[in-house]
């Protein structure tokens, strides 16, 4: 059985999503051969989690829940354009969001922790949120997308992150579609 493919996630200002689109904008001038994202899709993963089977998908819930009940809202800025692996190389081109306090890896880290029991393995590699404004599909174009990469910045812009939401994401043939399951507000101390 496929199950729900889902992922967790904070979403991002809509301002924010008008400036990140008018980068997107610029980087298109290369005709580079890249996937651009809609700005509906302008989030950041904290865990994926892949396909969820029905039958556990509200205990998986319930479980982030229980795990975020201690988590206050936190702030996060958004900054700099990048790309992974490198600029030289680009593969994925996103936006980066900070949090400077530590709050938002200790949320990971909860999240990670209260999935183990259901299968969900740890992500090995180092924790890097981000928008992703595009994917690279071919090498078509790179020659000019790099120059506008090197020049490009997304200045910081910052923000109060209040909820998580579980996302349901479905594959189409014209890309991915993505839906709220559940919005989990985080409570500010008292």
């Amino acid at each position: 059985m496929p199950g729900i493919r889902t992922f967790i996630a904070f979403d991002t200002p809509i301002s924010f999503k008008k400036e990140m689109t008018q980068l997107q904008l610029e980087l298109k001038k290369s005709n580079a051969d890249v996937k651009w994202d809609t700005e509906d899709k302008f989030h950041a993963t904290i865990k994926f989690l892949g396909n969820v089977e029905e039958a556990i998908l509200h205990q998986v819930i319930t479980a982030c829940e229980s795990s975020l009940n201690n988590f206050a809202p936190f702030d996060v800025s958004y900054q700099s354009l990048g790309s992974f692996p490198n600029k030289k190389h680009p593969r994925v081109i996103w936006i980066g969001c900070e949090n400077r306090d530590g709050t938002l890896l200790q949320l990971k880290n909860a999240l990670d922790a209260s999935l183990l029991p259901f299968g969900f393995e740890i992500e090995t590699r180092q924790f890097r949120p981000h928008i992703t404004l595009g994917r690279v599909k071919s090498f078509k174009g790179l020659n000019n997308l790099h120059p506008i990469l090197e020049k490009l910045n997304f200045e910081r812009q910052d923000t109060v992150i209040q909820e998580i939401l579980i996302m349901k994401s479905i594959l189409r043939p014209q890309g991915s579609e993505y839906s709220i399951l559940k919005t989990i507000s985080l409570k500010s101390k008292k």
